[in-house]
């Protein structure tokens, strides 16, 4: 039999009181998660804001796009048509060396040195105009040149080619 217990029973027997929780790990609150704020108005604002932020982007994205790609068509057809400027230059300044360096590989093959000496020494070039507006950048490149050979202009088109990072005339010489 248990002896007889003396002085106040102990707090976990009071009936009107809930005992504590026990302290360490896997202790679980009285709640599992706080009461919830019945007024969602807060929530709906967010959202809005969030997507007419992420619709500006969109929009932003797409017009800097639509006014940036007519630059780099811009930038291309000025890149071509310095090539064949740096090439007509040094065909008319007989400096066959340089004007060989912006032909392609088949066509440095076909066009020695001694080449451009023998076709362009009967016709020289005196003058040329080279407009980057008129290059046509299609499935293949082609940019348009007026050529003056001694006395006469003589419409040429230069064929080009990208080998490596840089364009290279492929066509268009002879």
């Amino acid at each position: 039999m248990m002896p007889p217990q003396v002085g106040p029973p102990p707090l976990w027997e009071q009936p009107d009181e809930v005992p504590p929780p026990p302290r360490g790990p896997g202790v679980v609150a009285p709640f599992a998660s706080p009461p919830r704020d019945r007024d969602l108005r807060g929530l709906w604002w967010s959202l809005g804001i969030g997507g007419l932020v992420a619709v500006l982007c969109c929009v932003g994205g797409i017009v800097g796009i639509v006014m940036v790609l007519p630059y780099l068509d811009s930038v291309g057809k000025d890149q071509v048509a310095a090539v064949v400027e740096n090439y007509l230059t040094a065909v008319r300044d007989e400096d066959y060396a340089a004007a060989r360096r912006q032909l392609c590989d088949d066509q440095q093959r076909t066009h020695t040195a001694a080449w451009f000496a023998d076709h362009f020494g009967e016709t020289p070039v005196t003058d040329f105009t080279v407009n980057a507006d008129d290059v046509i950048i299609a499935n293949a490149i082609t940019v348009p040149a007026r050529v003056r050979e001694k006395t006469t202009w003589v419409d040429r088109r230069f064929a080009m080619e990208q080998a490596g990072t840089r364009y290279v005339i492929c066509g268009g010489i002879d």
